[in-house]
Parts: C-alpha cells; structure tokens; sequence
C-alpha cells in the first residue's frame, strides 16, 4: 500500500504515482485515476487471513474503489506447504450454513504446493496464503479485502481481527472454479520459451525463461518486470534475481541478454 520511488534518470527520486499523473504519454496515455496494477513479493511467515475480494461492480457501489482480481506464482515453499484456493460449497445455502456453523476444515479447498505452481484468482474467489511461502502476485490497483475467516487468532488484548462476513459471503463465488491451466500457451523465442500465464480483462501475465539475448517487443502502455532467477543485461544494464522495473510505452523494444527467469506483467 506504498508508493515506489525512482532509483535513477531523467525522475529520480520522484514516485511512480506522480510521474504517471504527470506523464501520461510514457503509458500510453491510459484514462485510469490511479497506476492500475501492482506487483508484491508476499513472503509469508505466518498463514495469512482466508479473504474474499469484490468485483469492479461491487467494489465500486460500496467501498468507491476497483475491484481486485490477482494471481500468484510461488516463487519457493518450504516442504509440505499449503495454499487455500476456493471453496466445496455448490450453493450459497451451503456456503452460509459451513461460514455460520464456523467449519471452515470441510468448506475450504486447501492442498500442498511447489515451486512453480501458478494460480489465477479472480474476484469473487476464496483463497489464503499459508506460512513458508514466497509468493509473486500480480493485481488490480485495489487494496479491498473481506476477511472470511483468521482462525481465531487473537492480539495482544484478547481481541480477535475485525471479520467482513456479510461482504464475503456477498461477493463469493459459488461454485468454485479453478483456473483450466490448459488454457495457458507456450511458445519457443529466439534464446528460451515464453508461457502466456494468464490473459484477462484485468492483466496479462508471461513468463520468459531465457537462455540467452531475445528481443522482447512492447505494444502495450506500459510492462512491469521482475527478474525473479539468475541475473543478465537489459538495454545493456546489469539486472539479478530481485530487481523489478516498469518499460514504458515509448520503448517500442527491450533487449534482454543472460540466463534468467523473466515475469512480464501488463495491462
């Protein structure tokens, strides 16, 4: 819920919310009030609340905000780590009655996980990270989260966290359904492979693994990057594991050069 500042060029020490309210035309000159997606490195240690997040409908009506649709890959998981991902209620009765009656081991669709699984997660689906997981996740611009459930956990003074039951079970969808990992595609580059992760409404995920210099082209108002394995040369600058940067949408083309793992997240 911050603001990246510029490390360096023309807006050094500048925020990224400021340059885009400022300089629309380096983003293609996008309507949106607010830079309209997010990267985060979620590095849990601890099992995060079970959350539900509102469509652009709803979200709109009642918290004057955009809805949030994500997606994550794991980065790297300790041994038997779980993931919560929907829910085994077929009606919204059963979804009420499993959230009233608090049965939240037989409602919840809760699995291991491994390095390199990926998840789509529209709005309207319940899910939770669980503690040893290092997570990328790519979203809408919205910070609005209805808690479902937080195992009961309590603070420092017995109280425990503030729940938005009726705001879930509102805006769950019912049933389930996961994301048809069949509907990804892969194709070879020059030095690599490209995998279309996801295509939305909301955004458009690739991974390139690449083993050498590719051309990759920008058509879009803007790509966020992150360097997520081995390190290499973009435009001739050193990047590694961890650094994430934005191309604008006057860079027509960007050279990569290294063995390296490449997320590409767009509009």
């Amino acid at each position: 819920n911050g603001d990246n500042k510029i490390k360096e060029g023309e807006f050094k020490g500048q925020t990224l919310s400021k340059v885009f309210d400022e300089h629309r035309e380096l983003f293609g000159n996008i309507k949106d009030k607010q830079f309209p997606l997010l990267v985060k490195i979620i590095d849990a240690c601890n099992d995060l609340s079970v959350q539900v997040h509102p469509n652009d409908e709803y979200a709109g009506l009642h918290e004057n905000s955009l809805g949030k649709t994500e997606c994550w890959y794991v980065l790297d998981c300790k041994e038997d780590t779980k993931m919560v991902m929907g829910h085994h209620a077929k009606t919204k009765e059963e979804l009420v009655k499993a959230i009233e009656n608090d049965d939240y081991d037989q409602l919840l669709n809760k699995f291991d996980i491994k390095k390199g699984d990926f998840f789509y997660i529209p709005s309207g689906t319940i899910h939770a990270i669980c503690k040893g997981s290092l997570i990328y996740e790519a979203q809408q611009s919205s910070d609005i989260t209805y808690r479902v459930y937080d195992y009961h956990r309590k603070d420092k003074d017995g109280n425990e966290r503030q729940l938005h039951v009726k705001q879930s079970i509102d805006v769950t969808t019912v049933p389930y359904k996961p994301y048809d990992l069949a509907k990804q595609v892969e194709e070879t580059i020059e030095n690599g492979t490209r995998k279309e992760l996801v295509s939305s409404n909301y955004l458009t995920l690739n991974k390139y693994d690449m083993t050498g210099y590719n051309k990759v082209k920008n058509d879009k108002p803007f790509q966020l990057v992150s360097i997520i394995e081995g390190q290499g040369t973009v435009e001739g600058k050193e990047v590694k594991k961890g650094d994430h940067f934005v191309v604008c949408s006057d860079q027509k083309e960007v050279d990569f050069d290294g063995t390296m793992t490449v997320m590409i997240c767009t509009l």
